[in-house]
């Protein structure tokens, strides 16, 4: 059957746990993404984390040597902004908002104002994505808002994020906390949602029997793949392991020990 990289046409490359580990990158990642551009492939880097913006994305991988355009990049913060515009009317609107610059950057596109967390009875949205900031304050505004109404969108239900260090708490720990002192589940916007997938798509012009979606996480990236239709790759870089896989539920196409894998 040749490598995978002869097998697929587009690639949809998660980036946290599979070209990079916070600042330190994965061995063997810039090399299997120049081979795709070399081979002409069609590729998109697709992320759960809604902390950076797009530019801010092609900022960390021109750090290791990766060129990268805004276009090439989609986060769950742009999978919200395509939720909640298909919807519902966003201009005007004012939200709460537990994250940082990616998804405040998507608020101001689709016209929605932030407001202050003492404002939160004014909140038509409240969106949750990965916030260092968290802290009570914000935990009970989104709370209180949720009570009194106000739509409650995720941008991923990730309870880690991988890290030289180990596994740091990820945005599903602050969604589980607002989820649990608001009694509500939260609609998912990110991955395993396969709307992000189909952006992905979307952009790249690419059919689904020719596109592979790689990632590090069981439940989300691969799971995502599963249901947009295409076929995926586990790399065993970040989250998961191949330990993992027989009480998962999903089943990988395809696992590799990283993203190198793809050349061999």
């Amino acid at each position: 059957m040749g490598s995978l990289l002869e097998q697929y046409q587009a690639f949809i490359l998660d980036m946290d746990g599979v070209l990079y580990l916070l600042d330190t990158e994965i061995e063997g990642s810039t090399e299997a993404v120049r081979a795709i551009r070399e081979a002409g492939k069609r590729l998109v880097f697709l992320t759960n984390n809604s902390a950076s913006t797009p530019e801010m994305y092609v900022q960390r991988l021109a750090k290791q040597g990766i060129d990268a355009e805004s276009l090439d990049i989609v986060t769950s913060a742009q999978a919200c902004r395509f939720h909640l515009e298909s919807n519902f009317e966003t201009e005007g609107k004012r939200a709460l908002v537990i994250g940082e610059a990616g998804l405040l950057q998507e608020c101001e596109l689709m016209g929605i104002e932030v407001i202050p967390f003492d404002d939160w009875k004014s909140a038509d949205f409240i969106l949750v994505g990965w916030d260092r900031h968290f802290d009570y304050p914000r935990l009970k505004a989104a709370v209180l808002a949720a009570r009194n109404g106000a739509l409650y969108v995720a941008m991923n239900t990730d309870s880690t994020y991988p890290t030289p260090q180990g596994l740091w708490p990820g945005a599903g720990t602050m969604v589980a906390a607002v989820t649990t002192g608001a009694g509500r589940e939260p609609v998912v916007v990110g991955k395993p949602n396969p709307l992000i997938v189909d952006l992905a798509i979307d952009r790249m012009g690419a059919g689904r029997g020719e596109t592979l979606c790689v990632g590090d996480r069981l439940e989300t990236d691969i799971l995502v793949g599963e249901r947009a239709g295409v076929d995926t790759l586990l790399v065993l870089s970040g989250v998961s392991s191949r330990g993992d896989i027989p009480g998962s539920g999903v089943s990988p196409t395809h696992v590799r020990k990283d993203l190198a894998g793809l050349l061999r």
